[in-house]
C-alpha cells in the first residue's frame, strides 16, 4: 500500500513538471517585447565580445562584432555605464543566439523568452528537491504547485531575464544549503559555494546567502561545541564563493574591490511613480510600498498560509529562545535540522524584507526586483500545510482537505489563464478594479505588440499610422520585431501629438502627471478604446 501510494506521488509530479514545460512551449511566443529585452541582448554579446578577445575563435568574433555594431537605439541605457549586470544568462543567450542563427528581431527575442522560462523551469524543480527534502511528497507537490501558480511571477518568467534568473540560482543554492545542513560535505559545500557566487553577481542580495550560512554555523557552535570539527569546510566555503564569484563576473576582473563595491550604487533611475492614486518620488518610498505590493499582487491561498506559517514558526522560535539549557544534547534554538532550516529560511526571509524597507531602497515596477521573496513566501506557507497535514492526516474528513486545496489552485489556474498572457500584471481579487488601476501596471509596455498587432489590422490598407507615445515606456523595440512592411507603415512620433493620428499610452510616467503636462492627452483627441483584463487598463488608445 505505501509502496502504491508512493508510486502515484512521483506520477503526480513527473505529471506536474511534463504539463508545464509544455505549457511553456505552447505559449512562450505570446508574450510582448519588453524593454528590458534590448538591452540585456547587447549586455550579452557586449561580455560575450570580451570573453572572446581572450581566444581565437576569429569567425565567431566577426559574427559577435557585427552584431555589436547592428544596436541603435537612442534609448538603450549606456553599456559602459551599466556594466555591471550578471552575464550568466545573457551571455549564453547570445551565444546560442548565433549558434542556432537567429538574425529576425522576433526569432531571437522570442528564443530568449524560451531559455528564461526553461531557466524558471529548474528553479521550480530545485524548489520541489528542497520541499521533498524537508516534507513528504504529498505536501512537496501541493508546495511546487503553489510556486509555479504563482501568477506575477509565472508571468515574469517568460521575459524577466534577472529576477527570474537569480530566483532558479537562489532556489539551487538553498536546497545545497539545506543539503549542507544534513551532511556537512565538501561536495555539498562546492556546489553551495557555486551558486552563490551566481546569485552575488545577479543580486546584491545574494551576498546573504553566504553570510548567513556562516552565521548559522557559528551559532550552532554555542549548542554543539563538537562542530568545530566543520570549520574547515566552513573556510573552504567562504575562500570558494570569493574565487568564483571573481572568475564568473568578468566585471571584476580588471578591479576587483573597486569594481565590487560600486555595485552597491543603486543604478535604478529616479522616477516618480504611481503608487496609490499618487505620483510619488521612487527615492522617498513609504513603508507601505513593498507590503501593500505584495499583498495585492499575490493570490489569497498564498497570502493565507504564509501568514500563519510566519505565526507558527516565530511562535515555535520564540519557545525555543525563552527555554535556552545550559547545557543541552539539541540545538537549543531549533530541534533537529530540518527545524533548522526553517528558522534559517523564516530570519533570512525577515532580515531582507527588513532592509528593504529600513534601508528605503529604491524601487520601480512594483515589486518586480523583490520577485525572489515569493520563494520564502511559498515555502514558509507549505510549512503551515504540513502542520495541517499532520494534524488531519489520520482523520477521514482529510478528504475534503485535499479537494479544497485542489479547488483554490484550479481557481488560480483559470485567474492566470484568464490573464494570459498578462499574468506579470496579475492583481488578487480582493481589490475592486477601481484600486487596481491606482498603481503602476504595465512598466514593461508588453502591451505594446497587442497595440500594435490591433492597429495594423484596424489601418490594413493605410499607407502611414503616425503614432504618438504618451508613457516613458520606447515603443520603438517592440516595433522592431515586425516585418518591414509593416514597420514601414508605422511613423513613431513620441510627444508630437499634434503630427499623430493615434496615441498609445499604458499609463507609465517618470514625471508626476498631476503638475507636469508632458503625457496630457490633447483635446483634439478622444478616447479609442481600453485595452483592460480583469478590470485593469492595460494601455488606451486615443485617436484624432
Amino acid at each position: 500500500m505505501i509502496i502504491k501510494k508512493y508510486s502515484l506521488s512521483n506520477f503526480f509530479v513527473f505529471l506536474t513538471f511534463i504539463i508545464l514545460l509544455i505549457t511553456g512551449f505552447l505559449t512562450y511566443k505570446d508574450y510582448g517585447i519588453g524593454i528590458d529585452d534590448k538591452f540585456h541582448r547587447l549586455n550579452g554579446f557586449y561580455w560575450l565580445n570580451y570573453l572572446l578577445s581572450f581566444t581565437s575563435f576569429e569567425d565567431l568574433k566577426k559574427i559577435v562584432e557585427i552584431k555589436l555594431l547592428s544596436f541603435s537605439d537612442f534609448t538603450l541605457p549606456s553599456i559602459e555605464y551599466y556594466n555591471s549586470y550578471s552575464i550568466i544568462f545573457d551571455v549564453p543567450a547570445a551565444l546560442l543566439e548565433v549558434i542556432f542563427n537567429k538574425n529576425t528581431p522576433q526569432d531571437f527575442y522570442e528564443f530568449k523568452h524560451l531559455l528564461n522560462f526553461l531557466f524558471f523551469y529548474l528553479g521550480c524543480f530545485f524548489f520541489y528537491l528542497i520541499l521533498n527534502e524537508r516534507f513528504n511528497k504529498f505536501i512537496s507537490l501541493i508546495g511546487t504547485l503553489l510556486f509555479i501558480l504563482s501568477p506575477r511571477i509565472y508571468g515574469e518568467s517568460f521575459y524577466n531575464m534577472k529576477d527570474i534568473i537569480y530566483l532558479t540560482f537562489m532556489c539551487a543554492a538553498y536546497y545545497f544549503c539545506y543539503k549542507s545542513f544534513l551532511s556537512m560535505n565538501f561536495r555539498n559545500i562546492f556546489f553551495l559555494a557555486s551558486f552563490s557566487a551566481v546569485c552575488i553577481q545577479l543580486r546584491i542580495f545574494g551576498l546573504l546567502i553566504p553570510f548567513s550560512f556562516i552565521s548559522f554555523y557559528l551559532l550552532s557552535l554555542l549548542a554543539r561545541t563538537k562542530d568545530i570539527k566543520d570549520v574547515n569546510k566552513i573556510i573552504f566555503f567562504t575562500i570558494l564563493t570569493i574565487l568564483l564569484t571573481y572568475i564568473l563576473w568578468p566585471y571584476l576582473w580588471e578591479n576587483p574591490l573597486s569594481s565590487f563595491l560600486k555595485i552597491f550604487k543603486n543604478i535604478i533611475p529616479n522616477v516618480y511613480i504611481l503608487f496609490n492614486g499618487s505620483y510619488i518620488d521612487n527615492e522617498y518610498l513609504p513603508y507601505s510600498y513593498l507590503p501593500l505590493w505584495i499583498f495585492i499582487t499575490t493570490p489569497i491561498l498564498h497570502l493565507f498560509l504564509f501568514f500563519f506559517g510566519a505565526y507558527f514558526l516565530l511562535r515555535r522560535f520564540f519557545k525555543r529562545l525563552i527555554s535556552i539549557k545550559e547545557k543541552s544534547i539539541t540545538y537549543d534554538l531549533w530541534r533537529g535540522k530540518k527545524e533548522k532550516f526553517d528558522i534559517f529560511l523564516l530570519l533570512n526571509f525577515m532580515l531582507l524584507f527588513g532592509l528593504v524597507i529600513l534601508l528605503n531602497l529604491k524601487l520601480i515596477n512594483a515589486w518586480k526586483h523583490l520577485y525572489f521573496l515569493n520563494f520564502f513566501l511559498v515555502y514558509i506557507g507549505v510549512f503551515y500545510i504540513n502542520i495541517i497535514y499532520i494534524k488531519y492526516f489520520k482523520l477521514k474528513n482529510f478528504k475534503y482537505l485535499i479537494a479544497f486545496f485542489s479547488l483554490i489552485l484550479i481557481f488560480i489556474s483559470y485567474r492566470m489563464i484568464y490573464y494570459h498572457p498578462y499574468q506579470g500584471l496579475y492583481f488578487n481579487f480582493l481589490i475592486s478594479d477601481k484600486f487596481k488601476n491606482k498603481f503602476d501596471r504595465d512598466f514593461t509596455a508588453l502591451s505594446a505588440r497587442n497595440f500594435f498587432d490591433k492597429i495594423l489590422l484596424i489601418e490594413e490598407d493605410t499607407k502611414l499610422i503616425k503614432i504618438a507615445n504618451a508613457s516613458w515606456t520606447p515603443l520603438q523595440r517592440t516595433l522592431e520585431i515586425y516585418k518591414k512592411d509593416e514597420r514601414e507603415k508605422v511613423k513613431l512620433v513620441n510627444q508630437n501629438y499634434e503630427d499623430a493620428n493615434y496615441i498609445y499610452t499604458n499609463h507609465i510616467s517618470e514625471v508626476d502627471k498631476t503638475v507636469n503636462d508632458k503625457y496630457n492627452i490633447p483635446k483634439s483627441f478622444s478616447k479609442f478604446y481600453d485595452f483592460t483584463v480583469d478590470g485593469v487598463v492595460i494601455y488606451s488608445v486615443y485617436r484624432r
